[in-house]
């Protein structure tokens, strides 16, 4: 990390170039279009499947979870459930996209956690990444509206209900200003992921940045420098765990609720 940290966008960026430790030659080029950010994003997928087909199983026998691994899982899942879906989206509704959403939520976490993980990185804290995921939630929201209501009927939906003339002048305008806001929703869906993991990581390059920088500089420098260093980066490494889990909730959230707020136009 402390190599890595010569370059604080090293870690951040993707890139085919892989470092580990580049002084000790641990680094390598991935073949053709792979980058460091598309592996990384098959581990999160593995790792959700090694955890979905076991829990899946114990559940379709009736068998309760054991031990804290499971129980943490099905804590977890249960809560995006009660918690986040069938308010948002209503009781009747929410299980039909409860897969959707624990997949989303499970996906960005691992991306999330992986940046804690030396030499790795959180392909969340790439903006195309995060976009792909925005575009996944917005073609389910919008795609689950009108495959209820119908092209017309949906369109219909972000129409006011006003008589006369000023119905003419106001209404297109809603409805323009309505869609815009579709899309509007779906950027801050992409940026606020990104925006927070990028920003995080950076901080912890820049402070170990400084380790780098002091490493030729006297004992009574380099020494309260990197101890300073490396206590901070613990601190924002707990920090950063706690965003994590936070960021995937607040983007499952978000998806949720707008597409509750897609299927129950009425409310």
């Amino acid at each position: 990390m402390l190599f890595a940290a010569a370059d604080p966008f090293e870690h951040v960026l993707d890139t085919q170039h892989w470092h580990l430790i580049e002084h000790l030659g641990w680094e390598f080029h991935l073949p053709w279009f792979l980058t460091k950010y598309m592996v990384l994003e098959v581990v999160a997928a593995v790792l959700i499947v090694m955890i979905f087909v076991p829990l899946a199983k114990r559940v379709q026998s009736g068998e309760p979870p054991r031990g804290r691994w499971w129980n943490a899982f099905e804590a977890l899942l249960t809560f995006i459930r009660d918690q986040v879906a069938r308010p948002c989206i209503g009781e009747e509704d929410a299980d039909r996209f409860l897969p959707f959403l624990w997949t989303l939520f499970l996906f960005i976490l691992f991306c999330n956690l992986l940046g804690l993980v030396p030499f790795l990185g959180s392909p969340t804290a790439s903006i195309s990444v995060t976009g792909a995921l925005a575009l996944c939630s917005f073609l389910v929201i919008h795609g689950s509206a009108i495959a209820r209501m119908g092209p017309v009927q949906y369109v219909k939906s972000h129409a006011p209900h006003l008589d006369g003339a000023i119905a003419v002048v106001l209404v297109p305008g809603i409805v323009a200003i309505e869609i815009m806001g579709h899309f509007i929703k779906a950027t801050i869906l992409a940026v606020r992921l990104f925006a927070n993991l990028f920003a995080g990581h950076m901080v912890l390059a820049m402070l170990l940045l400084f380790i780098v920088m002091a490493k030729d500089a006297g004992w009574y420098l380099f020494w309260p420098i990197t101890i300073t260093s490396v206590l901070g980066v613990a601190a924002l490494s707990l920090l950063e765990l706690f965003v994590s889990f936070l960021q995937a909730y607040i983007f499952v959230f978000l998806t949720s609720l707008f597409l509750g707020m897609a299927l129950h136009p009425q409310h």
